[in-house]
Protein backbone atom coordinates (compact mmCIF):
# COMPACT_ATOMS: atom_id res chain seq x y z
CA UNK A 1 0.00 0.00 0.00
CA UNK A 2 3.01 2.49 1.38
CA UNK A 3 4.49 1.54 -2.29
CA UNK A 4 1.43 2.31 -4.61
CA UNK A 5 1.78 5.77 -2.83
CA UNK A 6 5.22 5.88 -3.35
CA UNK A 7 4.02 5.22 -7.17
CA UNK A 8 1.35 7.63 -7.13
CA UNK A 9 3.32 10.56 -5.80
CA UNK A 10 6.08 9.96 -7.96
CA UNK A 11 3.93 10.25 -11.38
CA UNK A 12 2.37 12.83 -9.90
CA UNK A 13 4.93 15.42 -10.09
CA UNK A 14 5.81 13.83 -13.75
CA UNK A 15 2.89 14.90 -14.76
CA UNK A 16 2.71 18.53 -13.07
CA UNK A 17 6.14 19.13 -14.38
CA UNK A 18 4.23 17.66 -18.33
CA UNK A 19 1.44 20.15 -17.95
CA UNK A 20 3.58 22.96 -16.80
CA UNK A 21 5.86 22.48 -20.03
CA UNK A 22 2.63 22.06 -22.18
CA UNK A 23 1.26 25.45 -20.60
CA UNK A 24 4.72 27.44 -21.15
CA UNK A 25 4.02 26.21 -24.53
CA UNK A 26 0.83 27.62 -24.92
CA UNK A 27 2.19 30.67 -24.08
CA UNK A 28 5.24 30.68 -26.15
CA UNK A 29 2.68 30.16 -29.33
CA UNK A 30 0.45 32.81 -27.74
CA UNK A 31 3.04 35.05 -27.99
CA UNK A 32 4.39 34.13 -31.80
CA UNK A 33 0.54 34.71 -32.95
CA UNK A 34 0.29 37.89 -31.30
CA UNK A 35 4.05 38.72 -33.03
CA UNK A 36 2.78 38.02 -36.44
CA UNK A 37 -0.82 38.11 -36.64
CA UNK A 38 -0.67 41.63 -34.58
CA UNK A 39 1.49 43.58 -37.31
CA UNK A 40 5.08 43.30 -34.98
CA UNK A 41 6.79 41.09 -37.36
CA UNK A 42 6.06 43.55 -40.28
CA UNK A 43 7.40 46.37 -37.83
CA UNK A 44 10.05 44.84 -36.94
CA UNK A 45 11.27 43.91 -40.27
CA UNK A 46 10.58 47.20 -41.30
CA UNK A 47 12.84 48.69 -38.91
CA UNK A 48 15.60 46.15 -39.40
CA UNK A 49 16.02 46.89 -42.76
CA UNK A 50 16.31 50.97 -41.98
CA UNK A 51 18.70 50.42 -39.78
CA UNK A 52 20.64 48.35 -42.38
CA UNK A 53 19.99 50.97 -45.07
CA UNK A 54 21.08 53.79 -42.52
CA UNK A 55 24.45 51.94 -41.66
CA UNK A 56 24.98 50.90 -45.38
CA UNK A 57 24.96 54.26 -47.06
CA UNK A 58 26.81 55.95 -43.97
CA UNK A 59 30.56 56.79 -44.03
CA UNK A 60 33.12 58.53 -41.77
CA UNK A 61 31.75 61.90 -43.50
CA UNK A 62 28.38 61.18 -41.84
CA UNK A 63 29.21 61.80 -38.59
CA UNK A 64 30.79 64.94 -39.49
CA UNK A 65 28.06 66.21 -41.57
CA UNK A 66 27.34 69.38 -39.20
CA UNK A 67 31.02 70.23 -38.66
CA UNK A 68 31.68 74.34 -37.37
CA UNK A 69 33.61 76.03 -40.27
CA UNK A 70 36.37 78.30 -39.21
CA UNK A 71 36.90 81.75 -41.25
CA UNK A 72 40.52 83.11 -41.05
CA UNK A 73 41.96 86.34 -43.09
CA UNK A 74 44.83 86.05 -45.07
CA UNK A 75 47.14 86.76 -42.52
CA UNK A 76 45.79 83.67 -40.43
CA UNK A 77 43.63 85.78 -38.11
CA UNK A 78 40.31 83.94 -36.94
CA UNK A 79 37.48 86.45 -38.60
CA UNK A 80 34.61 84.46 -37.86
CA UNK A 81 32.99 81.36 -36.84
CA UNK A 82 30.18 79.58 -38.91
CA UNK A 83 28.12 77.39 -37.60
CA UNK A 84 26.33 74.52 -38.95
CA UNK A 85 23.19 72.45 -37.77
CA UNK A 86 25.78 71.64 -34.59
CA UNK A 87 28.76 73.15 -33.03
CA UNK A 88 31.18 70.67 -33.62
CA UNK A 89 35.10 70.81 -33.61
CA UNK A 90 35.94 67.53 -35.12
CA UNK A 91 38.79 65.19 -33.53
CA UNK A 92 40.07 62.10 -35.14
CA UNK A 93 40.51 59.16 -32.14
CA UNK A 94 44.35 60.25 -32.50
CA UNK A 95 43.49 63.90 -31.29
CA UNK A 96 41.71 62.71 -28.38
CA UNK A 97 43.07 62.82 -25.42
CA UNK A 98 43.35 59.25 -23.41
CA UNK A 99 41.71 60.70 -20.24
CA UNK A 100 38.57 61.48 -22.00
CA UNK A 101 38.17 57.81 -23.49
CA UNK A 102 39.06 56.78 -20.54
CA UNK A 103 36.09 58.78 -18.55
CA UNK A 104 33.84 58.45 -20.64
CA UNK A 105 34.17 54.10 -21.14
CA UNK A 106 34.43 54.25 -17.11
CA UNK A 107 31.00 55.89 -16.61
CA UNK A 108 29.04 55.05 -19.77
CA UNK A 109 30.07 51.41 -20.85
CA UNK A 110 32.43 49.58 -19.10
CA UNK A 111 32.48 46.60 -21.23
CA UNK A 112 32.38 48.82 -24.30
CA UNK A 113 35.07 47.23 -25.62
CA UNK A 114 34.02 43.52 -24.90
CA UNK A 115 30.36 43.65 -26.66
CA UNK A 116 28.77 43.96 -30.13
CA UNK A 117 27.24 46.94 -29.87
CA UNK A 118 24.09 46.02 -27.21
CA UNK A 119 25.00 44.84 -23.71
CA UNK A 120 22.09 42.47 -22.72
CA UNK A 121 22.97 42.07 -19.73
CA UNK A 122 22.96 45.71 -18.56
CA UNK A 123 19.54 45.97 -20.42
CA UNK A 124 17.85 43.44 -18.11
CA UNK A 125 19.61 45.38 -15.12
CA UNK A 126 18.15 48.30 -16.39
CA UNK A 127 14.57 46.43 -16.93
CA UNK A 128 14.86 44.79 -13.18
CA UNK A 129 15.43 47.88 -11.45
CA UNK A 130 12.83 49.71 -13.15
CA UNK A 131 10.36 47.59 -12.02
CA UNK A 132 12.27 47.32 -8.37
CA UNK A 133 11.91 51.23 -8.38
CA UNK A 134 9.03 52.37 -10.62
CA UNK A 135 10.96 54.70 -12.73
CA UNK A 136 13.89 54.18 -14.92
CA UNK A 137 17.10 54.22 -12.59
CA UNK A 138 19.61 53.37 -14.93
CA UNK A 139 20.47 53.55 -18.31
CA UNK A 140 21.05 50.07 -20.83
CA UNK A 141 22.47 51.68 -23.81
CA UNK A 142 25.83 51.31 -24.72
CA UNK A 143 28.18 53.80 -26.40
CA UNK A 144 27.43 52.70 -29.67
CA UNK A 145 23.61 52.41 -29.45
CA UNK A 146 24.02 56.29 -27.80
CA UNK A 147 25.52 56.97 -30.97
CA UNK A 148 22.78 55.26 -33.13
CA UNK A 149 20.46 57.44 -31.33
CA UNK A 150 21.82 60.86 -31.61
CA UNK A 151 22.72 60.61 -35.35
CA UNK A 152 20.75 58.37 -37.10
CA UNK A 153 17.04 58.35 -35.20
CA UNK A 154 14.91 60.44 -32.94
CA UNK A 155 15.24 60.65 -28.68
CA UNK A 156 11.86 59.49 -28.16
CA UNK A 157 10.83 56.41 -26.19
CA UNK A 158 8.62 53.83 -27.97
CA UNK A 159 9.58 49.75 -28.40
CA UNK A 160 10.30 50.80 -32.09
CA UNK A 161 12.79 53.49 -31.56
CA UNK A 162 14.56 51.22 -29.03
CA UNK A 163 14.44 48.33 -31.41
CA UNK A 164 15.70 50.26 -34.27
CA UNK A 165 18.58 51.46 -32.32
CA UNK A 166 19.80 48.04 -31.03
CA UNK A 167 19.45 47.39 -35.23
CA UNK A 168 21.55 50.53 -35.94
CA UNK A 169 24.36 49.50 -33.11
CA UNK A 170 24.70 46.00 -34.22
CA UNK A 171 25.30 47.12 -37.80
CA UNK A 172 27.58 49.54 -36.41
CA UNK A 173 29.62 47.37 -34.41
CA UNK A 174 30.19 45.20 -37.82
CA UNK A 175 31.14 48.51 -40.18
CA UNK A 176 33.36 50.27 -38.07
CA UNK A 177 36.14 49.74 -35.44
CA UNK A 178 36.21 50.42 -31.76
CA UNK A 179 38.04 53.44 -31.89
CA UNK A 180 35.88 54.93 -34.83
CA UNK A 181 32.99 54.75 -32.92
CA UNK A 182 34.09 56.13 -30.17
CA UNK A 183 35.64 58.91 -31.98
CA UNK A 184 32.03 59.48 -34.13
CA UNK A 185 30.37 59.50 -30.25
CA UNK A 186 32.69 61.96 -28.53
CA UNK A 187 32.44 64.35 -31.53
CA UNK A 188 28.46 64.04 -31.57
CA UNK A 189 27.19 63.67 -28.07
CA UNK A 190 25.36 66.67 -26.54
CA UNK A 191 27.38 68.69 -24.01
CA UNK A 192 24.48 71.24 -23.30
CA UNK A 193 23.87 74.79 -24.45
CA UNK A 194 24.59 74.42 -27.91
CA UNK A 195 27.81 72.69 -27.41
CA UNK A 196 27.83 69.27 -29.69
CA UNK A 197 31.17 66.98 -29.22
CA UNK A 198 33.97 67.69 -26.75
CA UNK A 199 36.30 69.97 -28.56
CA UNK A 200 33.25 72.42 -28.65
CA UNK A 201 32.46 71.65 -25.07
CA UNK A 202 36.15 72.12 -23.98
CA UNK A 203 36.08 75.80 -26.20
CA UNK A 204 32.69 76.47 -24.80
CA UNK A 205 33.33 75.89 -21.26
CA UNK A 206 36.76 76.68 -20.24
CA UNK A 207 37.55 78.57 -23.43
CA UNK A 208 40.57 76.39 -24.66
CA UNK A 209 41.19 73.05 -26.33
CA UNK A 210 40.64 70.12 -25.12
CA UNK A 211 44.23 68.82 -24.88
CA UNK A 212 44.98 71.61 -22.56
CA UNK A 213 42.33 70.17 -19.96
CA UNK A 214 43.95 68.68 -17.28
CA UNK A 215 41.89 65.14 -15.34
CA UNK A 216 39.40 66.87 -13.42
CA UNK A 217 38.11 69.14 -16.56
CA UNK A 218 37.87 65.76 -18.51
CA UNK A 219 35.75 64.06 -15.86
CA UNK A 220 33.69 67.35 -14.99
CA UNK A 221 32.76 67.40 -19.17
CA UNK A 222 32.29 64.05 -19.25
CA UNK A 223 29.69 64.37 -16.57
CA UNK A 224 27.04 66.32 -18.45
CA UNK A 225 25.90 64.18 -21.56
CA UNK A 226 24.28 61.22 -19.54
CA UNK A 227 21.59 63.80 -19.09
CA UNK A 228 22.00 67.64 -20.67
CA UNK A 229 19.67 69.19 -18.63
CA UNK A 230 20.63 67.88 -14.90
CA UNK A 231 24.44 68.23 -15.23
CA UNK A 232 24.05 71.27 -17.22
CA UNK A 233 27.46 73.52 -15.71
CA UNK A 234 25.86 76.95 -15.88
CA UNK A 235 22.87 76.23 -13.86
CA UNK A 236 23.72 73.28 -11.68
CA UNK A 237 27.40 72.76 -11.54
CA UNK A 238 27.00 71.15 -8.02
CA UNK A 239 24.90 68.04 -9.68
CA UNK A 240 28.05 68.17 -12.30
CA UNK A 241 30.17 68.46 -9.65
CA UNK A 242 29.32 65.08 -7.85
CA UNK A 243 28.69 63.20 -11.22
CA UNK A 244 32.73 64.29 -12.41
CA UNK A 245 33.60 62.73 -8.57
CA UNK A 246 31.70 59.32 -9.85
CA UNK A 247 33.55 59.31 -12.81
CA UNK A 248 36.96 59.92 -10.59
CA UNK A 249 36.22 57.32 -8.66
CA UNK A 250 34.98 54.92 -11.32
CA UNK A 251 38.55 55.69 -12.99
CA UNK A 252 40.40 55.25 -9.92
CA UNK A 253 38.99 51.26 -9.41
CA UNK A 254 39.28 50.37 -13.48
CA UNK A 255 42.45 51.06 -12.58
CA UNK A 256 42.65 54.18 -15.47
CA UNK A 257 44.33 57.04 -12.85
CA UNK A 258 46.61 56.57 -9.48
CA UNK A 259 45.06 57.31 -6.14
CA UNK A 260 47.15 60.51 -6.33
CA UNK A 261 46.11 61.40 -8.90
CA UNK A 262 42.30 60.67 -7.97
CA UNK A 263 42.77 62.96 -5.09
CA UNK A 264 44.44 66.06 -6.48
CA UNK A 265 41.70 65.99 -9.80
CA UNK A 266 38.95 65.00 -6.98
CA UNK A 267 39.68 68.42 -4.79
CA UNK A 268 40.83 70.57 -7.57
CA UNK A 269 38.00 73.92 -7.52
CA UNK A 270 36.31 74.04 -11.09
CA UNK A 271 36.00 77.41 -13.16
CA UNK A 272 34.18 78.07 -16.08
CA UNK A 273 35.60 80.30 -18.70
CA UNK A 274 33.25 80.73 -21.23
CA UNK A 275 33.68 82.74 -24.20
CA UNK A 276 32.17 86.37 -23.87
Amino acid sequence: MARKKKVKKKYRGFWRFIKFQIFLMCLVFAGLAYYYFGGYAKQISELKAEAEHYVKTSTADTFKASQTSIVYDLNGNQISVLKGEKDVYYLTYDEIPANVTAAIISIEDKKFYQHGGVDYKAIMRAVLAMLKNGEVTQGGSTITQQLARNVFISQERTWQRKMEEIFISLKLEKKYTKNEILEFYLNNIYFANGYYGIQAASKGYFNVTVDQLDLSQIAFLCAIPNSPSMYDPVTNINKTLERRNLILENMLNDGKITKSAYDTAVSEQIVLNRPQ
